[in-house]
């Protein structure tokens, strides 16, 4: 059963049962008063018969009982009362009954030795009626006991007003109790039931894992403390569920990292074996292709193939150089760098690898600092990567720009190319190692990986973003004093 069933029961009984005590109380209460009224009407009414019969015997013939009764009876009495008369030995000797007939009551003989002056007072019954009766002593004029009285009134009318007072009590009693358990029904409902689904609820969905609930006051003292010690709870579990999200997600970055270095050294390892092994050979191949070459006349048709085999070993020595860099860790100099003349520096290096007519790509320079704290080495090298990257994607031909500003005391440098850009679902993946999204033979996948290890290194990190109007746009911020933060 549910708490605000409960509740309503509870009160609904107890009010109908107070309701119930109250109105027996107040029928006695108005019985009483009715039947007191009775007592002193009947009193006064047969003291008044009993000083007119002191002058008058009742079997006398002037003496008209029935028309003496009518005037002094009361008019609001539906049914008339009735006067008996005793002799002076108790027995009845006459009946007088105003404007009605003789109440159906038995006659007997009475004592008058035990009549006091007050009379005597009696309750009957007739049938289904009852009665008040009150006999008291008629003395003649020297004292003398000429008999006795008895006024019998009927108390019909006084069952009739009490029935009626019944049920309006009964009708007011039902009315009270129906209100009031409606509006204890609809008060536990909104008072108890609501708040208590409403916590329910925010139980079941703590439970199901939504941590972000909050349970708001309702007004009740006692839920809302029930609701604020599941908001101390939830609000725990939630914290505790994040440390333990970021316990798991550093474990994992660590893991990832330790994965990493191990793939890194085992790669450092087998490159730098690889590059001793093909560098020997390679160069000797290289030398003898170079001393062939330098043996022929300008129009010998072997020229060719010379120039093709130097060309291609030039490549494959410049492929193990990528690939030491990417074994080892070089030591840095740090020292003030020009970034203007350096980026210059590396746009010609990579002008170098193309021919004239395949390269068409313009640098713009937007400076407003132009130096910084840093490796040359390493930096020119950033940049270069960089570069090359955006000639291949612009196909040779497009725009470099390249700027510099203070961004809250880090140094920012940005660089952007007029190429097709990056997509976003391969931002995450282009500055990993061997990553490469080019033909097969086009690519070693290193570039944006050294450039990112040149950049961290100096401890900046580097961001991928849209650019206006297409093209890749790199985000590098160092720190203002490079010196420092590199130690």
């Amino acid at each position: 059963m549910r708490i605000a069933t409960r509740i309503f029961l509870y009160l609904f009984t107890l009010i109908a049962t107070a309701s119930v005590v109250l109105g027996y109380v107040s029928i006695q209460d108005e019985r009483d008063h009715l039947l007191s009224g009775i007592r002193s009407e009947a009193r006064l009414m047969a003291r008044s018969l009993a000083a007119v019969l002191r002058f008058y015997h009742p079997g006398a013939p002037a003496v008209d009982l029935d028309r003496l009764l009518a005037d002094i009876a009361p008019r609001n009495w539906s049914t008339p009362p009735m006067l008996r008369f005793y002799a002076r030995d108790g027995a009845p000797i006459g009946i007088a009954c105003a404007q009605c007939n003789p109440l159906p009551l038995p006659h007997q003989r009475i004592d008058l030795s035990t009549l006091d002056e007050e009379g005597r007072e009696e309750f009957l019954e007739g049938g289904r009626e009852q009665y008040f009766s009150i006999i008291v002593p008629v003395r003649g004029a020297g004292d003398s006991p000429q008999g006795a009285l008895e006024v019998v009134l009927p108390l019909r009318q006084v069952n009739q007003a009490l029935a009626g007072t019944t049920r309006r009590f009964l009708f007011f009693t039902v009315a009270l109790t129906v209100g009031l358990g409606a509006v204890i029904f609809f008060i536990a409902r909104w008072s108890i039931s609501q708040p208590l689904r409403q916590l329910i609820g925010a139980a079941r969905r703590l439970g199901s894992g939504d941590l972000a609930l909050r349970i708001e006051p309702s007004g009740v003292v006692d839920l809302d403390q029930m609701g604020e010690e599941l908001n101390r709870m939830a609000s725990s579990l939630e914290e505790q569920h994040r440390i333990r999200e970021e316990f798991y997600r550093q474990k994992l970055e660590l893991e990832r990292g330790l994965r990493h270095a191990e793939k890194l050294a085992s790669l450092g390892q087998l490159t730098s074996g690889l590059a001793h092994e093909i560098g020997t050979p390679l160069n000797v191949i290289s030398g003898r292709a170079e001393q062939l070459l330098s043996r022929m006349v300008q129009d010998d048709p072997g020229r060719k193939g010379l120039e093709s085999i130097i060309r291609q070993s030039e490549q494959i020595a410049e492929l193990i150089e990528r690939l030491l860099a990417f074994s080892r860790k070089d030591v840095r100099c740090w020292d003030e760098v020009d970034l203007s003349g350096l980026v210059q520096e590396a746009l010609n290096l990579c002008r170098m690898r193309f021919s004239k007519n395949d390269f068409a790509v313009a640098l713009e320079l937007d400076l407003a600092l132009a130096k910084m704290t840093g490796d040359s080495n390493a930096l020119r090298q950033l940049f270069v990567n960089l570069m090359l990257n955006a000639i291949q994607a612009m196909g040779g031909q497009g725009l470099i720009r390249v700027t510099s500003v203070m961004a809250e005391e880090n140094l920012q440098i940005v660089f952007e190319d007029s190429g097709p850009g990056i997509p976003a679902e391969l931002r995450e993946k282009v500055f990993e190692p061997f990553f490469t999204s080019k033909d097969v033979g086009e690519g070693t996948g290193l570039g944006l990986y050294i450039a990112a290890n040149v950049v961290e290194d100096h401890g900046g990190n580097i961001l991928i973003e849209d650019r206006p109007g297409g093209g890749a746009r790199f985000v590098m911020n160092f720190p203002s004093r490079g010196k420092e933060m590199s130690q």
